[in-house]
This record gives structure tokens, sequence and C-alpha cells, in this order.
């Protein structure tokens, strides 16, 4: 199967939500107000309730309490809250596409690391709206369910990675494609915006991520991660590369920073969107 035919299938077996639909056409008009958006998640319980979980969370640092749905928009603006509605989102399609035949602890807590971290670095290159970054991390590694769910074979196959063989590129030799290249597809036929696909798309070549900042540091995050959950296999400095970590405008004590972050904050992020792993 072509990268297209797993995405297709993916989207045809898990749509997008009408209300992450309704949210960005609402963003996307001048003419909507704050008020407008939070009551329309409002309409949601479950969602609403997870949101004001999220908005509390070590992902924002605010100096008070975040009580209401209002509150939320205004204090982390209408962009900061569809990027939450989509963290939630991804979270119901990770359940969606769940199976057996993948160690989902270790799918959780790859993603999260890899958005925790990539959130980071974002906030120390004094990137604006840093939280799009935790949600890049969260959604980079989809396609490795959707591919999962459709060949088990061949998902088991691109498990056997090594410190000779990185797990991308084992992904590429054996299904023609990496699960960030799937994952991409996923994002686009949802119709996000450009930014919530942009840079999974070309997260594992060296080149852009040298010379593309966002990029670069979804790059640097994704290794991360990696290493994080397999450091029986794997160190950090073996997955990062030093060229790309310089040309984001970082170096290795802050993105010791990042990871001794992710670390910390991993557990209770992992709490809310995920509670049935603890």
């Amino acid at each position: 199967m072509q990268v297209s035919e797993y995405a297709v299938k993916a989207t045809n077996s898990f749509a997008l939500p009408d209300i992450c639909l309704r949210i960005r056409k609402m963003l996307d008009d001048d003419n909507s107000a704050i008020e407008d958006i939070a009551n329309l998640v409002s309409l949601d319980p479950s969602m609403a309730s997870k949101l004001l979980k999220l908005a509390n969370s070590p992902l924002f640092r605010f100096r008070s309490q975040v009580d209401s749905l209002t509150k939320a928009v205004n204090v982390i603006g209408g962009e900061a809250l569809y990027n939450l509605v989509m963290a939630e989102t991804a979270s119901t399609a990770f359940q969606h596409f769940a199976n057996s035949d993948i160690d989902l602890k270790r799918f959780w807590q790859q993603s999260i690391y890899a958005g925790l971290v990539a959130k980071h670095l974002a906030k120390l290159c004094k990137i604006r709206g840093s939280e799009r970054f935790f949600l890049l991390g969260l959604l980079h590694n989809l396609g490795e369910l959707v591919v999962t769910t459709e060949n088990a074979t061949l998902a088991n196959l691109c498990q056997k990675f090594d410190q000779q063989v990185s797990p991308w590129k084992l992904q590429k030799q054996t299904l023609g494609f990496s699960y960030a290249d799937c994952s991409a597809e996923i994002l686009k036929l949802w119709r996000l915006p450009t930014q919530l696909h942009f840079p999974i798309v070309s997260i594992h070549d060296e080149d852009k991520a040298i010379t593309n900042k966002e990029i670069g540091i979804m790059h640097t995050a994704v290794r991360v991660a990696v290493a994080l959950v397999n450091n029986d296999v794997y160190a950090t400095k073996d997955l990062v590369n030093p060229v790309v970590l310089e040309s984001t405008g970082l170096d290795d004590e802050l993105l010791d920073d990042a990871l001794n972050y992710a670390k910390m904050e991993a557990n209770k992020v992992l709490a809310i969107m995920h509670p049935s792993s603890h």
C-alpha cells in the first residue's frame, strides 16, 4: 500500500470531529467573538472538562487558576484553544486506532515526550504559539497506529531498529515511507492549517531541518523522544544531529533543559490525556 492509501483509509475510519472544523472556521472569521468559541466548546462537557484540566496543566504556566472556558480562551487565546481541542481529538484518534499489536504505553510516552520537548524548544527559540509544537509532537507518529491497524506484520518489522538502523530509516526500507509521512498525509486530508502539518512532512529531512527552524525543532524533539523511550538502544547523542541543533540557535545545555522538563511533566500530562495508562 502507498502512504496515500493508508491516509485515506485512516480518514475514512476516523473523521475530524465537527467541533474542530467549526472552531477553525470561527478563528478564520474576523466577526467571531472569543465567547462564541467558548460557548461552542461548552456544548461538549467531556471536552470542556479536559480542556480546563489541560489549561491548568504544565503545558501552560498561568499565575492563577483557569476556572472557566471563557477565561481559558481569553487567557490562552483562540489558536491555543484550537490546539488543545486538536490535542483532545488526537487522544480520541489514538484510542480509535489502538490495538493489541502495538505497545500503547510506549506509543503514548513517545508522543507526549515529543510534544513536550518540541514545545519547550520552541519556547526557548522564542517562537510564538509554542503550544502548537506540543500538538505537532503529539501527532507526528499517528501513522504508526494506522499502519499497525492495517498491517501488523509490517509494523512489527519496523520495530526491529537498532544502533545501525534508525526507526525512520527502517520504516522507509520496510514501507517505502516513514510513519511521519503517513501522519502528515492524514493531517492534510483532515484539512488542518498548514502550520500543523508542514513541519511533520519534512521531519526526517536533515537538509530542511538545518534551513528551517520549525522543522529543526521537530526533527530534534522526535529524536529525543525516541531515545527516551528506547534508552536501552539509544542515548540522546546517538540520534540528535548537532548541526541541526546548532542551526536552531540551541545547544546541548538547552536541549538538556527541554529533556528534563519533558521527563518531569510527562506523567502529569499523560494522566490528563490518557488516564487509563495510569
